[in-house]
């Protein structure tokens, strides 16, 4: 874990206002997970009853069956009124969620409402991208940053994928660098939510570009893994300093060639989630290193099952594989305890 005097000297922050900031956020006006996530919840199923509610009225009463300018501007209204509730500082828990789930609502009903009448993915993700810029900016809900981020670049990668489906089916190999460096030199706005939205979305569409279209077709060329591979040795040769000991650098390179070759052989999405492994390390945090460690078992799970060979050479190949990062981790270990020892 960085130390906050480590981390302010390395981006050039004031140590004494960090810790001022830090101090104003008492923890008396956050309920805990729990009670956040049932009132979560509760807003969110409102929020839907409302948006429900409606839609039924503009199709009774305004006779509005498809999307238009109309619903565009209702959009735009819900999302204003809501980002204006969040800089109010809403008492309880409930009305902030709440607000987040309209704004997140406006967000895409403005977005069906202008693509939808011309047929357009690429009107639809243009229009999200000022409203990712006012989440960005409003910096009162950080889930709604990352939502809003997120649905625009969902909405980008198809409107990519429709018109370029083969020259740029490496598009989600882009981001994660970009959400890396974001993390790893983060500015002075706060903008965490975007980078874990530009590493989780591309995760998320080589799971859907595996169950929908059929073995990962959207990654496999080489410009995602080489992407993919020197960013994780750019994390790798970040941490290298804190090596000291010369007996510990001979069996981690040792690891590092035999985790670079595997990266090769399995798909492009478990070298993704190997270099949010790696950030998760680097950064000390824990919600990364939960996500990675999930990923990484569906993809390893998922590249047993597209395997066309037996079930033998299935398993041979993969207790191979782990048996040589086992190997190197007991390298590693030994290689430890007998520098305690000594």
């Amino acid at each position: 874990m960085t130390t906050l005097t480590a981390f302010c000297a390395r981006v050039g922050i004031d140590e004494e206002a960090a810790r001022q900031a830090l101090a104003a956020r008492s923890p008396r006006d956050e309920a805990p997970w729990y009670m956040q996530a049932v009132l979560g919840f509760g807003a969110w199923v409102t929020a839907i009853a409302a948006l429900f509610f409606v839609g039924v009225m503009m199709v009774l009463v305004f006779d509005v069956e498809e999307p238009n300018f109309a619903v565009a501007v209702v959009g735009m209204i819900i999302f204003v009124a809501s980002l204006r509730l969040l800089h109010s500082r809403p008492e309880g828990a409930f009305a902030a969620h709440i607000a987040v789930a309209f704004a997140a609502a406006g967000t895409l009903l403005a977005a069906a409402g202008i693509g939808a009448p011309e047929d357009s993915l690429w009107l639809a993700s243009i229009a999200t991208l000022p409203f990712a810029a006012a989440a960005i900016w409003q910096q009162r809900s950080l889930l709604l940053q990352f939502l809003v981020v997120s649905a625009a670049l969902i909405l980008i990668m198809l409107a990519v994928w429709d018109d370029w489906n083969d020259r740029i089916g490496d598009l989600p190999a882009l981001l994660i660098p970009c959400g890396t460096a974001l993390l790893l030199y983060p500015p002075r706005r706060d903008l965490r939510p975007a980078g874990f939205a530009l590493l989780i979305v591309p995760l998320l569409a080589e799971i859907l570009a595996d169950d929908f279209i059929g073995g990962g077709a959207q990654w496999l060329g080489w410009l995602a893994r080489a992407l993919l591979l020197a960013t994780f040795l750019l994390l790798l040769a970040a941490n290298w300093r804190r090596i000291v000991d010369m007996r510990l650098r001979l069996p981690i390179l040792t690891g590092i060639a035999v985790t670079t070759a595997l990266s090769l052989v399995l798909s492009s999405g478990a070298s993704a989630a190997l270099v949010m492994l790696a950030l998760a390390y680097t950064l000390g945090s824990r919600p990364l290193a939960a996500i990675g460690a999930a990923a990484e078992a569906y993809f390893i799970w998922r590249f047993y099952a597209d395997l066309h060979e037996t079930l033998l050479v299935k398993s041979i190949i993969l207790m191979s594989a782990g048996g040589a990062v086992l190997i190197c981790y007991g390298l590693v270990v030994v290689a430890t305890q007998s520098r305690r020892a000594s």
